[in-house]
């Protein structure tokens, strides 16, 4: 019953997706609307899941990629609807949603006898350690689409190709401040998160680093973000620097869940 109130939830966003996506085309407030409402439905929907599978098996899903894709998922979902109303971007679903239906379609797509995370690894810090490091994703999914945005935006501007997308999208200033502030709310998440789960490393394989895959990663992924947001800091990174930056630590993050799940190693139970 669980799987099914997840399945609807995702065919709540795949909609979602397809109206945000004809929005950025077309104008209409109707469209918008209802692809907002859908998008609210679904992460309604989601929400209720999780808190099912809380209940009734005494643990967060985070299991196996669909659990794991699932919370990124439900991150994702909230903080776009808040970013999108916070910032007045009604475009912004079109690049959201989109990762979103993909997160959706990996995690349902696989079999359920996919690597399952290494049952060592329960207990509180550990579940912690995935919640944190995964809402972490969740917020950096969001500096990275206002990164493509960004460029998208300053391609056009460059290029004199002012077309329907260039009068849909926001401003550079916006778009920036936007890619700033998820940066600066998803890095202490990931920050946190891979702090506990190295602690937690520790205690369990008596080391706390063994290059492990999904370790090498996320250090590589962590790496990058602190040098853009370093470089925002310190050395005054705006617009294209610091885009590019989240780019290439969006991709990191990427290599992080699949070197965590499909590559052999530590975190792995086969």
């Amino acid at each position: 019953m669980i799987w099914l109130v997840f399945h609807l939830s995702f065919l709540g966003y795949f909609a979602a997706t397809v109206l945000a996506v004809v929005h950025l085309f077309r104008r209409g407030q109707a469209i918008h609307q209802w692809c907002v409402g859908l998008a609210w439905s679904a992460w309604g929907l989601h929400t209720v899941a999780l808190l099912a599978e809380l209940l009734l098996k005494g643990r967060l899903p985070l299991s196996n990629l669909h659990a794991a894709s699932a919370l990124v998922i439900w991150g994702g979902a909230l903080l776009y609807l808040f970013a999108e109303r916070r910032y007045d971007i009604p475009v912004l679903g079109a690049f959201v949603l989109p990762i979103i239906c993909l997160l959706a379609i990996s995690g349902i797509g696989f079999p359920r006898g996919i690597p399952r995370i290494t049952p060592v690894l329960g207990g509180l810090w550990s579940w912690l350690h995935g919640v944190l490091a995964l809402l972490g994703m969740a917020a950096l999914t969001l500096n990275f689409c206002a990164a493509l945005m960004f460029l998208l935006q300053e391609r056009q501007l460059k290029g004199k190709r002012l077309g329907i997308v260039f009068y849909r999208l926001p401003s550079l200033e916006a778009l920036d401040r936007l890619s700033t502030q998820a940066l600066t709310l998803g890095f202490p998440f990931l920050t946190l998160g891979l702090f506990l789960g190295t602690l937690q490393a520790g205690t369990v394989w008596g080391s706390y680093w063994s290059w492990d895959p999904a370790q090498a990663a996320s250090l590589l992924a962590w790496i990058v973000y602190a040098a853009t947001l370093s470089g925002r800091a310190i050395g005054g990174w705006r617009g294209r620097r610091a885009a590019l930056g989240a780019i290439v630590g969006f991709l990191a993050l990427v290599l992080t869940l699949s070197a965590g799940f499909f590559l052999p190693g530590r975190h792995v139970a086969l």
